[in-house]
């Protein structure tokens, strides 16, 4: 069975490198890296790289994760003969038995598999949980804060899921070739997976999760209390987005919408520079609405 990694990176040469030793120790047939313009030496350092299996893609400029995997994609789609294609970042890499794991699977049909992840101690990366429902009412929301496991899917069960992360997810390229359009590009970041999964599933496609199959994160030292006002723009941009892009099946409620804009409004009021946070909080409500999908400066 054929499998590509697709490894999208922007300025994190010191992660990027381990994550493809971690990549090339493994018996993938292509290697598809997508550098999204960085400035840190990764073009040089790709450059110098001998091992057949990789494909380079440097592109000029950074527009974000979602046109990384968009672009990679469509090169994948187009350049290399595969059967099934592994996305990843440049801070994620598969487990030492990450492809055996899923050579027993023995998935004959086109569908999406995903990956259990977790962080370097062991950790479960909630963040790249797929989701296996959506919270549509007032109730349903209350409920998710108190037990999310209740509309993620069962982290120790393989499951049905209605969603996919980026970190960790296996497509097979006959579903990538005829939908890797569908990767919002312009998102930037932020639900651009989600979106992508939830768009296949509504298709009829097969979407499950597989906790053995295990990807590991290095998301340590990263600030949690701290949300950068270009992060909370795309976050609520993007959400409102989902009214526009998916329309009477939009993939957040708009109780769901209330409570998460609560949730970012309370985050602003809490940092450094409060006004320039809640304005561009406001600036992304008005672009969400609005269907504006021009990138934040």
């Amino acid at each position: 069975m054929n499998l590509t990694a697709l490894i999208v990176t922007w300025n994190r040469l010191s992660q990027l490198q381990h994550t493809v030793k971690a990549t090339l120790a493994l018996p993938f047939q292509h290697i598809v890296i997508v550098n999204n313009g960085s400035t840190d030496g990764t073009a040089s350092w790709l450059a110098d790289l001998s091992d057949p299996r990789i494909h380079t893609i440097n592109e000029s400029k950074n527009a974000g994760g979602s046109e990384g995997f968009y672009q990679g994609s469509k090169y994948i789609s187009e350049n290399i003969d595969t059967e099934w294609v592994v996305f990843y970042d440049d801070d994620a890499w598969p487990a030492v038995d990450f492809i055996e794991k899923f050579l027993d699977l023995n998935l004959t049909e086109p569908s999406v598999a995903c990956a259990k992840v977790i962080d370097c101690d062991g950790n479960l990366c909630s963040m790249n949980l797929p989701w296996r429902k959506r919270t549509v009412s007032f109730k349903d929301n209350f409920n998710y804060i108190r037990n999310p496991e209740n509309y993620t899917v069962e982290v120790d069960n393989p499951c049905a899921a209605i969603s996919c992360s980026f970190v960790g997810c296996i497509v097979h390229a006959d579903i990538l070739k005829k939908t890797y359009t569908q990767i919002l590009r312009e998102l930037f970041i932020y639900f651009d997976d989600v979106y992508y999964g939830y768009s296949l599933h509504l298709q009829g496609y097969s979407l499950r999760y597989y906790p053995h199959l295990v990807m590991y994160h290095d998301i340590g030292g990263r600030p949690k209390s701290i949300l950068p006002a270009w992060k909370s723009y795309y976050l609520v941009r993007n959400m409102l987005l989902s009214r526009t892009i998916f329309k009477e099946k939009s993939f957040f409620s708009a109780s769901a919408i209330l409570f998460r804009i609560t949730k970012y409004f309370l985050i602003a009021l809490k940092s450094p520079d409060k006004s320039k946070s809640i304005s561009v909080l406001f600036r992304a409500i008005k672009d969400g609405l609005s269907n504006n999908r021009a990138p934040f400066n």
